[in-house]
């Protein structure tokens, strides 16, 4: 989903084990949403909402080169997004401890 979210991001999704429920759709639209889909139901992946039509919900992935969306397998059914988006965090860059201690010097005497 780059450019919106990143490789090592962290995301809260409100979590529908059923499936979103049709009043919870319109709020949705233009959000993330976590698809698992009925041909892959091992796989989780992240898309975003794009618009409802009458044949079912049109996601995409904000990546068009590298993301397999509607644009390949057409629309979802509400029963394949089990999760909408809340928030993102990212976790603080790690920062390297130097293995020397302050003040200490080596000597080879």
């Amino acid at each position: 989903m780059e450019p919106a979210l990143y490789e090592g991001d962290r995301a809260l999704f409100r979590y529908f084990p059923d499936g979103v429920k049709a009043e919870e759709i319109g709020a949705a639209l233009g959000k993330f949403v976590l698809v698992r889909r009925s041909a892959e139901p091992g796989l989780l992946t992240v898309k975003r909402l794009i618009k409802v039509l009458d044949t079912g919900l049109w996601v995409e992935g904000d990546n068009p080169e590298s993301s397999t969306d509607s644009r390949h397998y057409l629309t979802i059914s509400p029963q394949e997004i089990v999760g909408i988006y809340l928030l993102r965090y990212r976790r603080a860059p790690h920062r390297r401890r130097s293995h020397r201690r302050r003040g200490r010097t080596s000597s080879t005497e």
